[in-house]
């Protein structure tokens, strides 16, 4: 019979109230609490298991690899036509993209979360759950990778982005747009993505990859201390097409000299990295120090993308500088 399995992994989406603490406790649902298959309304049978009930700021890479195998091995009866996680939305776009990197599938894998838990008024859990279940067992949604299904909208997990806080319209694709929606129990998928990819990656400690925001007036002590902690990358933010302030460009040079990779990106929502100025903290400058050029990827998914290509053997600066052109 075919069917979709669903994997909770805790969050919001799973949250109970603590009566200790007037808060909620994120994850304390398991999927069995969580998912009532006669509620669903929908043609399709469904399986569920609990992979791990924390908060997503507990994610971690070596949970993801986990996560990763449960999902291969789900995949590997043929009868299930797709997967559903269920997800934190804090980090839910970093665990979308990774797995898009590091799944090699047609079937559909659709993440999801809500903002408010099972039990508030109003809640948007079981609405997405749905959702995603449906986008899961859709036909015109395999092979676009792993995507992310939220308040309805269907977004491909290298573009999407939490934009919100706490409003249920939570997530977006800044320059992109949806891929889809859903309505009424059924998928409309209106574009595909051009380009789909695929980094193998093995069980093992994944290289430390850290974030080093630009603003104004600030320096690169923060590049030193990250390269001072061992990481063996780097994402800066940079300013509009990717610049850093003047005082950044030594500790730069230092970082990618001792052998650190380093990759720019923008703190703006739209756009890409691109030479335009011949001052220095310019890309021109910056990519002569060896800095790699994050095309249009945003600081978060370039840490993700970085993090899996040095964990896949792949470290020459060349490779690297190809690799974000995709």
């Amino acid at each position: 019979m075919k069917k979709i399995v669903v994997l909770t992994t805790g969050g919001t989406i799973a949250s109970k109230p603590s009566a200790a603490t007037g808060l909620y406790t994120s994850g304390a649902m398991t999927a069995e609490e969580l998912i009532d298959t006669k509620k669903l309304g929908l043609d399709v049978a469904v399986e569920m298991e609990t992979v791990f009930q924390i908060p997503s700021n507990g994610m971690t890479f070596e949970r993801l690899m986990v996560l990763r195998s449960r999902i291969i091995e789900r995949l590997r009866d043929d009868d299930v036509l797709g997967v559903v996680v269920t997800h934190g939305t804090d980090t839910l776009e970093e665990s979308s993209y990774f797995l898009d990197l590091t799944l090699d599938t047609i079937r559909p894998v659709v993440m999801t979360g809500s903002q408010r838990t099972p039990g508030e008024e109003g809640t948007d859990a079981y609405t997405n759950i749905r959702d995603a279940i449906v986008v899961a067992a859709s036909p015109d949604c395999r092979d676009l990778g792993v995507l992310l299904l939220f308040n309805e909208g269907i977004y491909a997990a290298k573009h999407v982005k939490k934009m919100h806080a706490f409003n249920i319209h939570a997530f977006t694709a800044f320059g992109f747009g949806m891929l889809g929606y859903v309505d009424k129990g059924r998928a409309y998928l209106e574009q595909r993505p051009v380009r789909r990819e695929f980094l193998p990656v093995e069980e093992g400690d994944f290289p430390r990859v850290e974030i080093v925001k630009a603003s104004l007036g600030s320096d690169g002590a923060m590049v030193d201390h990250a390269v001072a902690a061992g990481a063996a990358g780097l994402v800066l933010e940079g300013l509009g097409r990717g610049h850093v302030t003047p005082e950044f460009v030594d500790s730069v040079s230092r970082a990618v000299d001792a052998g650190v990779r380093v990759v720019l990106t923008t703190t703006c929502e739209m756009g890409r990295v691109h030479p335009v100025y011949d001052f220095a903290g310019g890309v021109k400058d910056l990519q002569s120090r060896g800095v790699i050029a994050g095309h249009d990827y945003d600081s978060r998914k370039a840490r993700i993308k970085l993090t899996v290509l040095l964990a896949a053997g792949i470290e020459s600066p060349a490779a690297l500088q190809q690799a974000f052109l995709n």
